[in-house]
């Protein structure tokens, strides 16, 4: 189990140091903006699994913040971190523009993340799977 939790931990860290690579190659402020927020749910699943595999838990926002496995997991995407600017303390807007609905079940074996776009409704999800989904408002 721990080989599988490595191999896909090691995974996400390629995509992402990958995609993040590509994203600051794009110039637009709305890309931008999406690529933060991208970043942000990227650092959020990174901090969670180790969280998980030393705790038996998924955190809280708070807690992932506080116990330093945020920032420690955020190192790992280099610059696509280090640029992106947000505020640790404030949890239901850490990202500028962004709102955000950080949940975790009671017995912490599950966590969903969505940051929402307050300009243009486009939303950004994530949970316990890793995965990360856009969604837009239909037209």
């Amino acid at each position: 189990m721990k080989k599988i939790a490595t191999i896909c931990f090691s995974f996400l860290l390629i995509v992402g140091a990958a995609c993040s690579a590509h994203s600051q190659s794009q110039g637009n402020s709305s890309q931008d903006r999406k690529s933060g927020a991208v970043t942000l749910l990227r650092v959020i699943n990174t901090a969670e699994m180790e969280h998980q595999m030393k705790q038996k838990h998924f955190g809280t926002f708070t807690e992932l913040v506080e116990s330093g496995s945020l920032d420690a997991a955020g190192k790992r995407f280099g610059s696509a971190w280090s640029a992106l600017a947000f505020d640790r303390k404030a949890v239901s807007e850490p990202l500028f523009g962004y709102a955000m609905h950080f949940t975790v079940d009671a017995a912490g074996r599950n966590y969903s993340v969505a940051l929402t776009d307050k300009s243009d409704n486009v939303s950004f999800f994530t949970d316990e799977r890793g995965l990360i989904y856009e969604a837009k408002p239909l037209q």
